[in-house]
């Protein structure tokens, strides 16, 4: 199976996209990586990358999901809305410039358009780095949702 390129996938767009490609997506898991580096607008200057970026990096793989779906269908991708984290860890306090990060979401509960994802960032050795339960929110038609809110 061809993996799309991570901008048919996401409408994130550079400084906010932080994925560097897709590695790997069907319909409940998705595999992303990236290279930390100093033009991330969340790095600090001798810093490195928060580790609570992390977020950040799994909501984007999440997103990727429901974006291949858009993908298969030719559509570009929607937007979708984080609602909420449960069990943040992390093994870290920043992910150093230069880290390669491979991010992994598995979809662990569909109820429509609300969905759950067992997250993890890991290092390219498998090391796990943070790992979270991240809670969203895909509306249909997210435009008509801003709009006119919730049915």
């Amino acid at each position: 199976m061809t993996v799309p390129d991570i901008e048919d996938l996401i409408m994130h767009r550079a400084p906010m996209r932080l994925l560097d490609r897709a590695i790997s997506i069907d319909p409940q898991h998705a595999v992303a990586e990236l290279t930390v580096r100093e033009d991330i607008p969340f790095v600090l200057p001798g810093r490195g990358m928060p580790a609570y970026a992390g977020l950040e990096l799994m909501a984007q793989t999440i997103g990727m999901i429901d974006g291949f779906k858009c993908w298969s269908e030719g559509l570009p991708p929607k937007i979708g809305f984080l609602l909420g984290c449960r069990r943040y860890t992390v093994a870290c306090d920043a992910f150093a410039v230069g880290s390669r990060l491979i991010v992994s979401v598995e979809m662990v509960f569909n109820g429509g358009e609300m969905f759950s994802f067992e997250c993890r960032i890991a290092d390219p050795e498998g090391r796990e780095l943070a790992s979270a339960m991240l809670n969203v929110f895909a509306p249909r038609d997210p435009q008509a949702f801003l709009r006119d809110g919730a049915p």
